[in-house]
């Protein structure tokens, strides 16, 4: 007998929750913000402010940095209707008891994963860790990031230039970051985050209407999050967990110069697909990784690079893996070894629950039901191991 994942329907449903909180809803905006993107955009920052502060010999504990980046999403999608200057200063008297609130409200979907008991007392506000110091810094900088935008629109709105006087403060109290240094320093750096951040422009699915509409950025850290959570159902070693969570965050990051191109195209020109591959290689290489630093750089190919292949590292050099030579031989830290076939199917799933959540809020369409069934006649009978993964794809409705 198969295992059952533990991963829920109502918690895959929670994730899309962020999809719909708009952000600046009480400002006159030029596009819509959405707190899922926000987030994805967020933990990209935090992603390269940590490998900054890497670059000044502080080690970082990247499984800490995602578990704290969790505590934080899921903390922001039960307190969605709190607005920011009242939730601060609710922070201020009460912060145990909103701790205490959100670990109610999740402890369903999350008490059967390892982190859960750590995330009650990192919401009560007690680590001063360098890996929270990292996520508040990309917090504000991702919000400083959207609020520039609103500012640039209409920075005579009432309270517009106190609200951009509070944040920008928020950015400088974490100057001490090497990171935050390099992004206020030098341009190429800013740049580099505006680029990812442009991937919330770009809708997913775009030639059909959808609800919630998410954006590649949001697609990312869907992927990322199931990616890292469905890790927890393979015996695998605790960086191929870290690296399945940057894998799927990164995983589309070509598109940001390429544009969505969907797949009955890709798959429906002969030799396209592979083309597409050259290019997206190439852009990347010529806009993005030649303003990184080595280990940013190296990283990234690594991500984005044949990322649904099985691969491993020796000594910086990259190999390819069957399923069983890598969950076999190559299941070990030391390898840097990435699943490939199956942030595949996380990247399906993502897909599935785009289409299928939008089915049943009633916006559906040919694409859309096509789409889903497609990817169930894919997915609903795949078994990793002994873990029914197609379970989670023929249970969801």
């Amino acid at each position: 007998m198969n295992k059952q994942p533990r991963i829920k329907n109502s918690l895959l449903r929670k994730l899309f929750i962020a999809a719909s909180i708009r952000r600046w809803n009480d400002q006159a905006t030029p596009i819509e913000f959405v707190e899922l993107d926000k987030q994805a955009h967020k933990m990209i920052i935090a992603y390269l402010l940590a490998k900054f502060e890497e670059n000044e010999n502080t080690e970082i504990n990247w499984e800490r940095l995602i578990e704290y980046f969790l505590f934080e999403f899921f903390s922001r999608v039960v307190l969605t209707d709190i607005k920011p200057p009242v939730y601060y200063e609710l922070q201020k008297h009460h912060k145990k008891e909103l701790a205490h609130f959100v670990i109610k409200e999740c402890e369903e979907d999350l008490c059967e994963y390892p982190f859960f008991p750590r995330m009650e007392k990192y919401l009560q506000g007690i680590s001063n860790d360098i890996e929270s110091q990292i996520l508040k810094a990309a917090h504000f900088y991702a919000s400083k990031w959207e609020f520039d935008i609103i500012y640039h629109f209409n920075p005579y709105m009432y309270d517009v230039q106190n609200i951009k006087s509070i944040i920008d403060k928020e950015v400088e109290n974490h100057y001490h970051l090497n990171g935050m240094q390099k992004i206020i320093l030098f341009s190429h750096i800013k740049e580099l985050i505006t680029l990812f951040g442009q991937l919330r422009f770009q809708k997913r699915w775009s030639q059909t209407p959808r609800i919630p509409p998410t954006s590649v950025l949001g697609h990312t850290l869907i992927v990322a999050i199931c990616a890292y959570l469905l890790s927890y159902e393979l015996p695998l070693c605790p960086q191929m967990r870290i690296n399945h969570f940057l894998c799927g965050l990164f995983h589309d990051l070509p598109e940001v110069l390429t544009r969505d191109i969907i797949s009955p195209i890709k798959q429906g020109v002969s030799g396209l697909d592979s083309q597409i591959k050259e290019l997206e290689e190439r852009v990347v290489a010529q806009k993005i990784l030649a303003h990184l630093p080595e280990n940013i750089n190296t990283d990234i190919r690594y991500f984005t690079q044949n990322e649904f292949t099985n691969r491993y590292k020796i000594e910086d050099f990259v190999h390819q893996a069957s399923v069983d030579e890598l969950l076999g031989k190559f299941n070990k830290d030391e390898f840097n070894p990435i699943y490939g076939e199956f942030l595949k199917i996380c990247d399906l799933l993502s897909a599935f629950l785009e289409a299928k959540i939008s089915i049943a809020h009633g916006i559906t369409s040919k694409e859309l039901t096509d789409g889903a069934d497609k990817i169930l006649a894919r997915c609903a009978q795949k078994v990793i191991g002994d873990v029914d993964i197609g379970a989670i794809f023929r249970n969801f409705v």
